[in-house]
């Protein structure tokens, strides 16, 4: 089955726990600022943004490590399935 990440920012706790295993996965370095992962607080809607660098493989270790249910993995049946909004691919 293949997976997709959903992402749902409006679950997001801004606790940067993606960024930081992004990071120690990806540079072996615990620094959310080499992540392929940012975190943007949105004051105003009163929510936090989650935006993924071009560079990001998709391997999942972000959403396996959420605390808050914002990044998920989800099985998809049958590799040919599109993505649905608010989704990207993981391998």
């Amino acid at each position: 089955m293949a997976k997709e990440l959903a992402i749902r920012p409006q679950k997001c706790i801004g606790c940067s726990t993606c960024a930081l295993t992004c990071s120690l996965v990806h540079r072996g370095v615990f620094d959310p600022g080499q992540s392929n992962i940012r975190i943007y607080r949105d004051d105003f809607a009163g929510i936090f943004e989650l935006r993924f660098s071009s560079t990001c493989t998709r391997c999942g270790q972000c959403a396996r490590v959420c605390p808050s249910g914002a990044l998920q993995l989800l099985e998809i049946p049958g590799d040919d399935a599109p993505a649905a909004e608010g989704q990207v691919s993981a391998q």
